[in-house]
């Protein structure tokens, strides 16, 4: 078998569906922001549970207008070190100064110990990582923290569409939530994101911002230092198909999930990633940790050159406060000097993310399984 990174299947009828889709846009004359953007909106809104949906060309976008509509300019925002570039760097474009923290090695996410730790008189806001899909199962501690100190929470969701704790979506859990449909994504548009949010301060405020902050009842007028961040209609078509199956996607994400967590009982050299009952992930990404005796690199190079299995990207294999960028602008971070992420570290090392996509069959997670058997002996 050959097991690639990455599958994008679409059925005839789907194909169909965005054909038309598509042949409505260039019929209607609108290329950007119009009726096709407002309906795929309005089904995230819905999908999410959210009062307000607003979409933009890309996740970290979305993130950037969040951060700039809760005032982070001159201010700090915490969240961990275990993301991805886009997140810090949504602060530093936003005006504000980046704190990191250390993350939980058991599930990755963002750790309540030291994020108390962190907080600072000037921070404004926390971000909150989903990272692989998985909410943090400390997310009661998180929010209680923020409450207390008069700290914004907000989400960075792109791993996270669909997933829950004790029955409350990523996305309605701080403030306000973003979401990216990079084809990676558990839901895909090829680009953009989506920001989320019961706020209507905020909501109104994205809109503005969103594009080239134009006054809502006058577009000549601009009332905020916006940018050019609108979404487009043919992204939108790809969104509305996507959102017809969401719930159909996130089933299938859940099930190969299961036969992984079946099928890896018992096998020596690695360690399943602990969920808690409480929390439902979307598999954004099937993670298991190695024995500090196993060299990542070895495994993915043999499973791919022996077998014909491509391991995805980790989550994430160089922590955002080790990265060249924060060395080059040093005044982009606020963190003490002496701050040191060893459960970060550990985490960045020691993973891998199994195959986890729509259309991978029973025989190839099988397969997959089997052959890592055999690399890891």
């Amino acid at each position: 078998m050959k097991i690639p990174i990455l599958r994008l299947e679409y059925t005839e009828e789907e194909i169909k569906a965005i054909q038309a889709g598509i042949k409505d846009v260039l019929k209607s004359g609108y290329l950007t922001m119009g009726n096709k953007v407002a309906e795929f909106e309005k089904a995230f809104a819905a999908f999410t549970g959210i009062k307000y949906a607003l979409a933009t060309n890309s996740g970290t976008s979305s993130l950037e207008i969040i951060l700039r509509a809760v005032g982070v300019a001159g201010k700090t925002v915490v969240m961990p070190s275990n993301t991805m570039m886009a997140s810090p760097a949504a602060v530093v474009h936003a005006g504000g100064r980046v704190i990191f923290t250390d993350c939980d090695k058991e599930n990755l996410q963002l750790d309540p110990g030291d994020l108390k730790k962190k907080l600072r008189a000037d921070t404004k806001a926390v971000m909150l990582v989903h990272i692989g899909g998985i909410i943090s199962p400390a997310f009661d501690e998180i929010k209680e923290i923020c409450d207390k100190n008069g700290v914004a929470l907000i989400e960075d969701a792109a791993h996270a569409h669909g997933a829950t704790i004790d029955g409350k979506q990523a996305g309605t859990l701080g403030v306000a939530g973003s979401f990216s449909f990079y084809p990676t994504k558990v839901l895909v548009a090829a680009e953009g994101g989506m920001i989320t949010t019961n706020d209507e301060a905020i909501y109104k405020k994205a809109v503005s911002l969103r594009d080239h902050g134009r006054a809502p009842d006058d577009p000549n007028n601009h009332v905020e230092i916006g940018y050019n961040w609108r979404f487009s209609e043919l992204h939108a078509v790809l969104g509305i198909q996507q959102m017809k199956k969401a719930q159909k996607i996130l089933a299938e994400r859940r099930k190969i999930a299961g036969w992984y967590d079946k099928k890896l009982e018992g096998v020596k050299s690695i360690r399943k990633v602990k969920i808690p009952s409480n929390v439902k992930s979307s598999y954004y990404k099937y993670i298991v940790f190695l024995d500090d005796n196993i060299e990542r690199e070895v495994i993915k190079k043999k499973l791919k050159e022996k077998y014909s299995v491509s391991l995805t990207g980790e989550v994430y294999s160089h922590p955002c406060h080790s990265q060249p960028a924060f060395k080059k602008y040093p005044g982009t971070v606020a963190n003490d000097p002496a701050d040191t992420f060893p459960q970060t570290e550990y985490v960045a090392k020691k993973h891998i993310c199994l195959p986890t996509y729509p259309g991978l069959t029973e025989p190839e997670v099988d397969y997959v399984v089997d052959s890592l058997k055999k690399v890891l002996s």
